[in-house]
């Protein structure tokens, strides 16, 4: 990896061979790092997908070093490489299977169930507890949401009746926002709600459960709503690594809040500590749709900055080079811990300590050793690692810096030119000098966001062009924040009168970025969304990427690769778009918790919402409606259906506005009659988007193609009583079957449709009001006669008493809290009804029912 620079004491001899050199071997695989970082990637790799166990892995490795052991003298050339290469296979699979896979007998996760249940757990507290603000009151709200308190915590017991049992394993932990003074290492005891951390709910949301159990966690408790839930039984922060950098953590935060407005507290605190908790969603989005939020995540430009701070102070305080190299290792690797130890900080940590120890030994390093020596420490560290959007975008965006642009800006030294800008004015050369500098940062920047565009669209859904005019001066802002917030957190701590300077310039380094990011945001066509992206695609993407940036025979054929490359864009937005139209109506009952969205998809390629809001508020349309509807390739939805004015029912309507084309809105005779904030806001925004409006009402019949659709209720007017006794009650036929929709329908209006309507034989029915045992009665069960019946609905379950009454008709009774989203095909041979979380499908045959 190193080589010696120089034997002699001449400074002049080792100025002739940087520290850094930029040259790479005839090929990047002869890198000495390269192979073992590639051997480890892939045995990670096979245990992800293939799930080996890990005995085999582990004697597969064992088997492989001795017989590299037993060759390495004398055998063919190469056969020591190769058992040496599948030895590191095997460990990166075994390792990748012990830090994700591997529970103890005693393990917490023993004792949770699916269903919370009362648990009093003692332990340690791993990680320190991060409390988040409230987010501000909205409209399409249906009740205030509180701040909360989030924690890790390492169990040590678990109380059972009157005695206390060993258990161990992490458990994710949250409670109210104000809890007492408690630090990680603090040991606690917890009083609260356990459970198993639930699987996603609906295909193509993002899978939590799996995101936690990287982190070897698989239950959560939610403590009860009092700060007295969590209770200090021992100080221990003191002596904890972790408590101490929690600590530090705490003292920046306290100098950054005193010395900057409030405005200004959470994106402070984001760009010099890592903390993200004072920032709220609405604030982190905006940077995620202008495609600068790498700005916000402790990375590389953070730790290069620190490096380049330090260098240039500790000559003017007298520090010699060799004591600062000591000096800047350990304060970056000290400042990438302290941030939390994200995979992009270690990496930068890695290669900052690499370099100075180079420095001390009077080595050079070669950037492609460097890259590979990160990597393989981010893999020792956690090799799950590898599967964040973090670390992939972080090493990506180097391996094109270091590959894909160190021929690009190479000055050619012409006499006659240099003679001629000798003999400019002194103004005319630096604004060349300036111009040049700007080229060059927006050309990197273009280079950078064509080759991370679209690993990023893949896991956002989101493509943001505007990220290529912001990224340069964004860059430049937030440099000159870092290096006079550095300086502040320095004097703040040592000489407060000192640091008034430099909260000036971060206040106003972050003030104008701020505008510019706000600027960014409401641009036209600054960002936009593209639902899901292929995994072959983007897998042939990024092989083809790999290729030509490290074999030079391809890089000179950049201009026919650039070509390619437009036309495997337009290959994969043309893949993502194509929808092929079914033969089958399919009705698909997302699970939302306490609410409901029903996504109807007719043989004609029509798609229909109806219903589309959740009691947990507008952000279900971000994490439950727009990624099912972007896994099933659905780019617009034709009609909008709401089933009555209450918020539960629409309030993800704004959200989606954003991200799919709607056609048009339906709603009840009386949903704009309701005089609340939340529907005059929808209405308004509905009317200045300029999408059509309309009402039905009972009598009124849609047609698409082979589906029909027959309003049931409400009448034009009336019934009296709530919203939900005017629920929109839609009857769907297909290929000779029937589903009712019935919304939150109850009271004066249910007792309508028994009275007034005849009896139904229908193959699926939607248990009104989220399955309520006051709505769902033996009459209603009576007059529908159902096959299935689907309940969308949060914790807990339908009762006893309501299952009871649909068995007595034959009915099997399916809720969304339990089973997930539940599709249901019809087509001219039967139904077929799967669920999405227990994996379960059956089929209902079309045959005659017998009254």
């Amino acid at each position: 990896m190193s080589d010696p620079v120089s034997t002699s004491g001449d400074p002049a001899s080792s100025a002739e061979r940087p520290i850094l050199d930029s040259r790479l071997p005839h090929s990047v695989w002869l890198a000495p790092l390269v192979p073992a970082a590639l051997a480890l990637t892939a045995g990670v790799l096979l245990d992800r997908y293939i799930s080996l166990p890990l005995m085999g892995s582990s004697i597969a490795a064992i088997v492989c070093l001795v017989a590299w052991f037993c060759v390495r003298v004398g055998a063919p050339r190469g056969l020591p490489l190769v058992y040496l290469t599948l030895a590191t296979v095997a460990f990166g699979a075994a390792y990748h299977n012990y830090r994700r896979e591997v529970v103890a007998n005693d393990d917490i996760s023993h004792y949770a169930t699916e269903e919370p249940s009362f648990a009093q757990l003692r332990g340690t507290l791993d990680e320190e507890p991060v409390s988040r603000r409230a987010p501000p009151d909205n409209s399409l709200r249906s009740m205030p949401r509180k701040g909360e308190t989030t924690t890790v915590l390492r169990v040590r017991a678990i109380r059972r009746g009157d005695d206390w049992h060993a258990a161990s394993g992490r458990v994710r932990v949250s409670g109210v926002e104000h809890w007492p003074e408690l630090h990680c290492g603090d040991e606690v005891e917890i009083v609260g709600q356990l459970a198993l951390i639930a699987p996603p709910g609906n295909p193509g949301e993002f899978d939590f459960a799996d995101y936690l159990r990287d982190r070897g966690i698989r239950t959560a408790m939610k403590a009860r709503k009092t700060p007295e839930a969590a209770l200090r039984l021992e100080r221990g922060w003191t002596s904890s690594f972790d408590g101490w950098l929690a600590a530090i953590r705490g003292g920046g935060r306290r100098i950054l809040c005193e010395a900057l407005p409030e405005r200004l507290h959470g994106l402070a605190t984001a760009l010099l500590l890592g903390e993200e908790s004072i920032l709220t969603r609405a604030e982190w989005d905006k940077y995620l749709r202008t495609g600068i939020v790498h700005v916000l995540a402790i990375s590389g430009q953070h730790l290069v900055i620190l490096a380049g701070f330090l260098w240039f102070f500790l000559p003017r305080l007298g520090v010699r080079q060799r004591y600062g190299a000591w000096l800047v290792a350990l304060v970056v690797l000290g400042y990438a811990l302290l941030t939390g130890g994200r995979p992009p900080a270690l990496r930068s940590a890695v290669v900052v300590c690499a370099v100075c120890g180079a420095l001390l030994l009077r080595a050079r390093v070669l950037p492609v050793n460097l890259f590979a020596l990160s990597w393989i420490a981010v893999l020792l560290v956690n090799p799950t690692d590898l599967f964040t959007t973090g670390c992939l975008l972080s090493f990506l965006s180097v391996a094109v810096l270091i590959w894909g642009t160190r021929d690009l800006f190479k000055d050619t030294e012409d006499p006659l030119n240099t003679l001629i800008d000798r003999n400019r004015p002194v103004w005319q050369r630096i604004l060349r000098r300036l111009g040049r500098r700007v080229f060059e940062s927006y050309a990197l920047t273009l280079i950078i966001w064509l080759a991370i565009s679209p690993l990023a669209a893949s896991r956002y859904a989101l493509v943001s062009p505007i990220g290529l005019v912001l990224g340069p001066p964004l860059v430049a802002l937030t440099t000159a924040a870092l290096f006079a917030g550095f300086l502040l957190l320095l004097t703040g701590a040592w000489c407060p009168p000192l640091s008034l300077l430099s909260s000036g310039l971060v206040r106003a380094s972050l003030d104008v970025g701020e505008w510019l990011v706000d600027l960014g945001d409401g641009m036209p066509f600054g960002h936009f969304y593209i639902g899901t992206i292929g995994d072959w695609w983007l897998g042939l993407f990024y092989l083809a990427l790999l290729a030509i940036l490290t074999q030079e025979p391809l890089r000179r054929h950049w201009r026919w690769f650039g070509v390619t490359g437009i036309g495997w864009v337009c290959v994969g937005l043309v893949a993502g778009a194509a929808r092929t139209n079914p033969d089958e109506l399919r009705c698909t009952f997302l699970s939302v918790g306490h609410g409901g969205c029903t996504v109807v998809e007719t043989p004609d390629g029509r798609t229909l919402l109806y219903d589309a809001g959740s009691l947990a508020g507008p952000e279900t349309a971000r994490r439950h409606i727009a990624p099912f509807l972007w896994h099933r390739g659905i780019r617009r939805i034709d009609e909008v259906i709401f089933s009555h004015a209450d918020l539960d029912h629409f309030n993800g309507i704004v959200d989606l506005f954003d991200r799919f084309a709607i056609g048009q809105v339906t709603y009840s005779p009386s949903f704009a009659d309701k005089s609340t904030l939340g529907v005059a806001n929808v209405l308004k925004t509905l009317r200045d988007r300029r999408i059509p409006l309309r009402s039905v009402k009972a009598g009124d019949r849609l047609t698409l193609g082979t589906v029909s659709i027959e309003v049931l209720h409400p009448p034009a007017r009336g019934p009296s009583g709530n919203e939900n006794t005017r629920s929109l009650v839609l009857l769907i036929r297909h290929a000779g079957h029937s589903l009712l929709l019935t919304g939150d329908l109850e009271g004066e209006g249910l007792r309508r449709v028994l009275g007034e309507l005849p009896p139904q034989h229908l193959d699926v029915l939607q248990a009104p009001h989220h399955g309520s045992h006051l709505t769902n009665t033996s009459e209603l069960a009576q007059w529908a006669r159902p096959r299935v019946v689907v309940s969308c609905q949060g914790r807990p379950s339908p009762s006893r008493e309501v299952r009871q009454r649909y068995q007595r008709v034959g009915a099997r009774l399916l809720d969304t809290q339990h089973y997930g989203a539940i599709a249901i095909r019809s087509h001219s041979s039967g139904l077929v009804v799967e669920t999405f979380r227990s994996k379960e499908r059956f089929a209902i045959r079309a045959a005659h029912r017998e009254d």
